[in-house]
C-alpha cells in the first residue's frame, strides 16, 4: 500500500456552483473536508488544482498540494499530478465528493488486488438509487450487468436494471471515486477524447469507448456529489442529523 496515493482534482470554475471547493462544510472549505476524510485511510493524500486560490487554502490546513495547468477532466489532471512519484496505484476521489467517507474509500482499496489480474480495468465506486435520483440530470447513471460485474455504459439519463417491481435496485449512479493503475491512468491521459464522452460530458466513457473495463465496487453509504448550491444543503442536513 506504500506505492499508493488518494488524488483530489478541484477546480474552481464550475458552470452550476463556481468556488464550490471553498464552499464551507461543518466550518471548513469543501476540499478540505473531502482530504480529511481520505487522510483518516492512512494513505497518503494530494489535492491537485490549477487554482492559486484551493492551493492556498491547502496550505492554511496543512493539506498536500499540487498545482497543475489547466485539465479537461479531473482524471487528466491527476495523470500529471502522480506522474513521476513512483506510485503503483491512483485513487480518485472527487472533490465534490464530501459523504464518501474513508470506510467507503477503503471498500474500493481493497479492491485493488484486481487491478493485477485484469490489466485493462478500472474500479468504479456505484451506489443505488431511487427513480427520483435516476432521473436528475446531475447524478450520472450506471448500467451494470447481472451480480455486479462490469459496467456496460455511463449516461446522465436513466438506465434501468432491472425490471420495475423486481426486488433488485432499478437504478444505480456513478459516484466519484475510482481506482486504477498508474499505467491506466497515463493510458487514460493519452487516449482522444471520445464521441460518447463529448455527447454524455462523463470522462470515463473515453475508458469504456476504446475497449477497456469498468469495475464497480458497490458503495452502501448513502452520498451526495455536490453540482450545486442546493446539493450542499442537503449535504449539510445530511451531516447534521448525523451529529445528532
Amino acid at each position: 500500500m506504500d506505492k499508493t496515493a488518494i488524488f483530489i482534482p478541484a477546480r474552481m470554475g464550475s458552470t452550476r456552483f463556481p468556488g464550490k471547493p471553498l464552499a464551507p462544510i461543518d466550518g471548513i472549505p469543501m476540499i478540505v473536508y473531502c482530504a480529511r476524510n481520505a487522510i483518516q485511510t492512512g494513505l497518503k493524500v494530494y489535492v491537485c488544482t490549477d487554482s492559486e486560490e484551493i492551493m492556498a487554502v491547502c496550505s492554511l490546513y496543512e493539506v498536500k498540494a499540487i498545482m497543475t495547468p489547466h485539465c479537461e477532466t479531473g482524471t487528466d489532471r491527476i495523470a500529471i499530478a502522480a506522474k513521476n512519484m513512483g506510485l503503483s496505484y491512483v485513487i480518485n476521489l472527487q472533490g465534490d465528493e464530501p459523504l464518501i467517507d474513508f470506510d467507503s474509500i477503503n471498500l474500493v482499496i481493497s479492491m485493488l488486488p484486481i487491478l493485477e489480474k485484469k490489466e485493462n480495468a478500472i474500479i468504479n465506486a456505484i451506489q443505488d438509487i431511487n427513480s427520483e435520483e435516476a432521473f436528475d440530470p446531475n447524478n450520472v447513471k450506471c448500467a451494470v450487468l447481472e451480480n455486479l460485474s462490469k459496467i456496460q455504459y455511463l449516461s446522465r439519463k436513466p438506465l434501468l436494471n432491472s425490471e420495475e417491481g423486481s426486488d433488485k435496485p432499478n437504478y444505480f449512479k456513478q459516484l466519484g471515486l475510482y481506482a486504477l493503475s498508474i499505467n491506466n491512468l497515463q493510458k487514460f491521459a493519452n487516449l482522444p477524447k471520445g464521441e460518447l464522452e463529448k455527447a454524455e460530458r462523463i470522462e470515463l466513457l473515453r475508458w469504456l469507448e476504446n475497449g477497456n473495463e469498468l469495475i464497480p465496487c458497490q458503495i452502501v453509504k448513502d452520498t451526495i456529489s455536490v453540482d450545486t448550491p442546493n446539493d450542499l444543503v442537503k449535504v449539510l442536513s445530511k451531516i447534521k442529523q448525523s451529529n445528532l
